[in-house]
């Protein structure tokens, strides 16, 4: 299913359950099962206020009328507000036909209009959410080992002109809207990132343009490898590490998948004094969740007890640990319920994970 007919499907139920009376897209949990959801964790370790209790909301609503678009985008900043959500990140993207093309541009049927990214940014003001913005590059024509972290020009000079207009357009944009906290000068472009010069020249563009703090989103296995961290203001990387390949591993087995990446993470930030955010961490509902995160692809089963421990070990491993300076759960857009096989935690277990860590408490002294 592509993202625009789910996109157009979860307006239709939407609308309908607006029609009903309604906003939200499946029942909220009866306590007994958050009692179920939340045994035998441990109470959210205080944090410091700007620690960054995030989530991402995909623009993915493609009905063209902008009080559609908008009605939904409410409800979902609402859902987001009340699980205890502190920071959106929105992703907007500009895309090309192959890794090799030089011609990035707005996207149909992908890229939002201007006007409707700034509203979102107002919307999610108006409920004292902090935003992060991040341009993403989207390549049409990808596969297992052919994605945006691959790309390979055939023109360099004439891609980095292109991406450049691409990064200092939002730029521009979070600059006026006046609500952006943090933005991302790119994402996971693993093959572009040892050219460090062009990395720098295109941070200072940015710094011209937006007066807020700037990342850059590494991949989760390439954080090291990135030359030019002491140019930006946040360390930014992906989690979608392999936790296991074992066939419904339990929630043990997932925390000690855990042991050799976090542990790697931490000791390469403590050497730096680095604090870091985890730009995107999520799990699709499916019984591949834990082998492969990154895997959005359809075919597997659902699986929402699975996405459940994976979310229960993400917090057993992470939610003290003071090196992490936040976390962005992607994604919260999606149908959501016992059915849905996506990643958001819409009406599903792991929603009671999410509860439980963002609406812990908060304390004042944690350095940034």
């Amino acid at each position: 299913m592509s993202r625009g007919v789910l996109a157009l499907l979860l307006l239709v139920a939407l609308l309908l359950l607006v029609a009903l009376g309604g906003c939200r897209s499946s029942r909220a949990p009866r306590a007994a099962d958050a009692s179920v959801a939340l045994s035998g964790l441990d109470a959210p370790r205080a944090r410091a206020a700007d620690f960054r209790r995030g989530a991402s909301l995909g623009l993915f609503v493609s009905d063209p009328d902008p009080a559609v678009q908008r009605r939904i985008y409410t409800t979902m900043l609402d859902e987001m507000a009340e699980a205890g959500v502190t920071d959106v990140q929105l992703v907007v993207r500009w895309g090309q036909q192959t890794i090799h093309d030089v011609d990035l541009r707005p996207w149909p049927d992908l890229t939002p209009q201007d006007t409707l990214l700034a509203w979102v940014i107002g919307a999610a003001r108006q409920r004292d959410l902090r935003v992060f913005l991040m341009p993403i590059v989207h390549i049409e024509q990808r596969a297992i080992g052919v994605w945006r972290g691959t790309l390979a020009p055939t023109d360099l000079e004439a891609f980095w002109a292109r991406y450049r207009d691409f990064v200092l357009h939002y730029a521009r944009l979070a600059e006026r809207s006046g609500g952006v906290e943090l933005f991302a000068v790119g994402s996971e472009l693993l093959s572009l990132e040892a050219d460090a010069v062009r990395w720098r020249a295109l941070i200072a563009d940015v710094r011209a343009v937006y007066r807020g703090q700037l990342t850059y989103s590494a991949n989760w296995d390439h954080y090291a490898h990135v030359p030019f961290w002491d140019a930006v203001d946040v360390v930014g990387l992906t989690a979608y590490h392999e936790l296991t390949h074992a066939p419904d591993p339990d929630e043990a087995a997932l925390v000690a998948g855990w042991a050799s990446w976090a542990d790697a993470l931490v000791a390469w930030a403590e050497a730096r004094d680095l604090r870091f955010v985890f730009t995107e961490v999520g799990y699709p509902s499916t019984e591949h969740g834990a082998a492969r995160p990154w895997d959005h692809r359809e075919g597997a089963r659902a699986d929402l007890a699975l996405q459940l421990r994976c979310y229960r070990a993400l917090y057993r491993v992470w939610q003290a640990q003071p090196r992490l300076a936040g976390l962005y759960l992607w994604n919260w857009f999606g149908f959501g319920g016992a059915a849905d096989r996506g990643y958001t935690p819409r009406g599903k277990p792991a929603a009671e994970v999410v509860r439980h860590w963002y609406r812990g408490r908060a304390e004042r002294g944690e350095a940034r």
